[in-house]
Parts: C-alpha cells; sequence; structure tokens
C-alpha cells in the first residue's frame, strides 16, 4: 500500500539552464532523469568507492560524500557552468548498509534478511555549477512483504537483482510487486529523487539571479 507515497509523473523543467551532467553510471538514472523531460549528458565517473565508511560519518551522510565524489571528479573534466548532479543509494536495515550484491548467493542472502521488514532507503544528492553546491539525503521508508521461496527463486532467477542497493528494484516484478513505500519519493527508491533534484536545480538558478 502506498497511501503516504509522493509519487511523481514527468516533472516541468525549465528549459534556459546551463548544460545538465549526469555523473553516474546508472541506466535507471538516466531512465528517470528521461521520463522527468530533463536534456543532459551522462559524463561517469572513474574514482572506486571506498570499500567501507568511515566510522565518523554518520550512515544518512556516507552516501552524500560518496555522491559528492563522483560529481567533483566529473565537474574537473566539464565546463565551469555546468549542472553536475551526482548521486548514491544505500540500503539500511538494522542500522547496518546493505551493500549491492556481488552473486546470486549474496543476493538471496540480503533479500531473505530484508524479507518481512521495513528498511531506509538513503539517496544522497549533490548538485554542483561552479563554486555553487547544493547537497541532500533523501530517505524512504520501504517494506518488504515475507517472500515465499518461490517468489525468491523466480526473482534471484530474474537477474534482476544485479548492481541494485538491496538486492532488488521496488519497480520490479509489476504483477506481483513486493516491496511497498511507506514514506518518501518513489523515484529515490529507483536511485534518483526527483522532486528533490528539481528543487535544487532551481535553488542553483534562482541564487545565479537567472
Amino acid at each position: 500500500m502506498e497511501t503516504n507515497s509522493k509519487r511523481h509523473g514527468p516533472l516541468k523543467c525549465v528549459t534556459d539552464l546551463p548544460e545538465l551532467i549526469l555523473a553516474s553510471a546508472s541506466p535507471r538514472r538516466a531512465e528517470l532523469m528521461h521520463q522527468a523531460g530533463y536534456h543532459f549528458r551522462v559524463a561517469k565517473s572513474t574514482l572506486h568507492e571506498p570499500a567501507r565508511r568511515p566510522e565518523s560519518v554518520p550512515i544518512r551522510v556516507w552516501p552524500v560524500c560518496l555522491a559528492l565524489r563522483k560529481a567533483q571528479s566529473v565537474a574537473k573534466l566539464q565546463p565551469a557552468n555546468s549542472i553536475i548532479i551526482g548521486a548514491d543509494t544505500i540500503v539500511v536495515h538494522d542500522r547496518r548498509i546493505i551493500n549491492k550484491a556481488s552473486t546470486r548467493r549474496h543476493a538471496e542472502a540480503i533479500l531473505r534478511s530484508l524479507s518481512g521488514t521495513t528498511h531506509e532507503v538513503i539517496t544522497g544528492l549533490v548538485v554542483l555549477c561552479g563554486d555553487e553546491c547544493r547537497m541532500e539525503s533523501v530517505v524512504s521508508i520501504c517494506r518488504m512483504k515475507r517472500l515465499s521461496e518461490r517468489q525468491l527463486q523466480n526473482y534471484l532467477g530474474s537477474n534482476l537483482w544485479r548492481g541494485k542497493a538491496g538486492a532488488y528494484g521496488i519497480q520490479d516484478a509489476p504483477q506481483d510487486p513486493f516491496v511497498a513505500l511507506i514514506s518518501g519519493e518513489h523515484s529515490n527508491v529507483m536511485g534518483l529523487p526527483l522532486a528533490t533534484l528539481q528543487r535544487m536545480i532551481r535553488s542553483l538558478k534562482n541564487n545565479a539571479g537567472a
């Protein structure tokens, strides 16, 4: 049930913006931006993500740190007036970060741990333009229903878990959805909170006096 969800259709985008650059290799983020009507290009960061979060960095701040690293590394190679968008999404369960699954067995262990529980999906979002920077940590709360063995094995066999935080996509299995959004932005669970992104871009534009 998604009575409290904020599901957004295509957003009305500003057309007189500087060039938008998505500093992400995620096809889902690019798809979301296309659906929202943004004109942009992709410039992938070549930085390797740190294997562990430093204990001094709060969990909700960590994806913002990762997104900032991506955005800054891409910004160095782009025109100064470009708007650079960096994002990183994590799943948190029982105060523990759930990483992307490396193997089917790993994905199965993750899904079994999330089955029948509530968890957080947190996206660190960074928007850079010249000396201006906007950063936010966007949280959505989701609940995964208790998976039957058939559902679990069918999903694992689909390989849709690959490359996804928490080893699932909320958009997967539309005929038999097993993850419900309790609160927050629906697109955030897919990796890019569109309403927050639009607000951050407008903030940059307004601050520039456009």
